[in-house]
């Protein structure tokens, strides 16, 4: 994937905003344009929780969304109560050029095994994340050898940016206008919510409820 069309597609989102809590009372319309399935195709994407799960959870997220932040408690607490939910990551930087590194970052320590320690510590960090040398920085206290992963940025950027771009594109063919935007089996959640909210749309869905 060439260069010029992934910074083109990061820029048309750079000017998105943190979605926040989503509203309990707007529609939650299943996903038409982008198929759940398709969603789930890419063998990049990282997930965390079950590997038989009846319930997948899509996260479209930043690390320096302040709300994607709040979610991980929340999506951690689930996985902890739920042995039967996953949760899949979808690195959507729209907060500018150090957003976009600390992707790439996450992304590259996944071939030595890191992404969820590299993740976990960009989404802990208590203050946005505004340079490149604090993102190594953390990198480095995750556990991940920065040669290694220099060397991955190197000889694994072009899959790098075939992911992103992916990601931007599923982004822009769901109307998504910002993070944290999750997709739970098909069912499109356009900003957060607590565990408990969770829990019962996740009830809902298994019941097979309307979430409208």
């Amino acid at each position: 994937m060439n260069k010029p069309a992934l910074a083109l597609m990061l820029a048309a989102t750079m000017s998105l905003a943190a979605c926040g809590p989503a509203d309990a009372a707007q529609d939650m319309p299943m996903i038409a344009e982008v198929g759940f399935s398709d969603l789930l195709k890419n063998p990049a994407t990282p997930f965390i929780g079950a590997e038989q799960a009846d319930i997948t959870i899509i996260g479209f997220m930043d690390y320096n969304c302040p709300y994607c932040k709040m979610m991980i408690p929340e999506l951690n607490g689930l996985m902890e109560a739920d042995p039967k939910v996953r949760v899949l990551y979808k690195e959507w930087p729209i907060f500018g050029p150090v957003s976009e590194n600390l992707a790439r970052i996450a992304l590259a320590a996944g071939y030595q095994d890191k992404y969820h320690a590299v993740h976990n510590a960009f989404m802990s960090a208590p203050d946005r994340i505004q340079t490149n040398q604090k993102a190594r920085q953390l990198a480095t206290e995750a556990g991940v050898d920065m040669e290694q992963l220099d060397r991955d940025l190197t000889a694994h950027r072009e899959d790098i940016d075939a992911v992103l771009l992916l990601n931007s594109r599923e982004a822009a063919a769901l109307a998504l206008n910002g993070t944290p935007a999750f997709v739970i089996n098909g069912n499109l959640i356009p900003g957060g919510m607590p565990q408990a909210q969770l829990e019962a749309v996740i009830a809902r869905i298994r019941s097979g409820q309307p979430l409208r």
